[in-house]
């Protein structure tokens, strides 16, 4: 049986109606957000995913919180390696103020591989609680069609964990890396020019490893490097892709993370006493080479 003729579900001026209640609801019990979109700086063609990243860019928007009753998730729970946060949110964003306010700002942008739509791996910053959460599925068929078309974005989300990603002053208060870092010291005398965080350096020998600045100390004489693509030895120049600066590095320390959790060093030290250095390390090398 067909359906009744005199009644068209999804003409124009409905669809445009739905999207106004839509919005109107999401301004009156929505939230205010800080949409960040990922760039991709370094990616792995083959297993085809991200290296580097880094995030620039950041929107004010609002969305509507679908966890009214708080976060869900497993909340805080204890692991081997400490206590971890396992906080998820589910969010609806507005279709029609992203295409207009947001996605037309990002199409066509270098590093940004989907620009039309919320994209995996974009952050969301949550004003309320000050916390930072990846959006790991969007889903655009929740309402499914009414009218014929859809109006909103169904945003899942989980609590950010910092890697290898850099984001810019404006959005952050300080400039911080949670990834593998390492600190290389020089002598006095052993670095001409100022580097710039972010920038790329590489090598000069052989192997010309490379690796992006972290974070510089004149007073102590140490720069620090991360997600090295090689390994820089004593007395290598490296020198700056952006600035031109050069180092001379005379010493590093492979244990010292910037992570005030780490237990790097005091693991080798047990380590060491344990492990028997007469065979070979068919895994990697062995020991505290600072």
């Amino acid at each position: 049986m067909a359906k009744n003729t005199y009644f068209r579900h999804g003409t124009r001026n409905e669809q445009m109606l739905q999207q106004s209640l839509v919005d109107e609801f999401i301004k009156m019990f929505g939230q205010d957000i800080l949409y960040i979109p990922r760039k991709l700086v370094r990616k792995d063609t083959v297993l085809n995913e991200e290296i580097i990243s880094e995030f620039n860019d950041s929107f004010l928007t609002y969305a509507y919180f679908e966890n009214f009753e708080g976060f869900a998730g497993n909340g805080d729970i204890l692991t081997k390696f400490g206590i971890r946060s396992t906080d998820e949110i589910t969010l609806s964003l507005s279709k029609q103020i992203f295409q207009d306010f947001i996605a037309i700002q990002m199409v066509d942008v270098e590093g940004i591989e989907v620009g039309s739509r919320p994209q995996e791996g974009d952050l969301i910053y949550f004003t309320l609680t000050n916390n930072l959460f990846e959006v790991k599925f969007v889903e655009h068929e929740s309402p499914f069609y009414q009218f014929g078309t859809l109006y909103t974005y169904q945003l899942k989300c989980e609590l950010y964990e910092y890697e290898n990603e850099t984001a810019g002053s404006d959005i952050f208060a300080t400039q911080e890396d949670e990834g593998f870092i390492i600190k290389y010291y020089y002598d006095a005398g052993g670095i001409t020019g100022e580097p710039t965080i972010g920038e790329m350096i590489i090598g000069n020998s052989p192997s010309a490893p490379t690796a992006m600045v972290n974070q510089w100390n004149p007073a102590k004489r140490y720069i620090e490097l991360r997600s090295p693509t090689g390994e820089f030895s004593l007395g290598e120049i490296a020198t700056g892709q952006e600035s031109g600066f050069t180092i001379n590095i005379s010493s590093f320390d492979e244990l010292d993370i910037k992570d005030p959790y780490a237990q790097n060093s005091e693991f080798e030290s047990f380590g060491d006493e344990i492990l028997d250095f007469t065979e070979t390390n068919p895994f990697g090398v062995i020991g505290n080479r600072s």
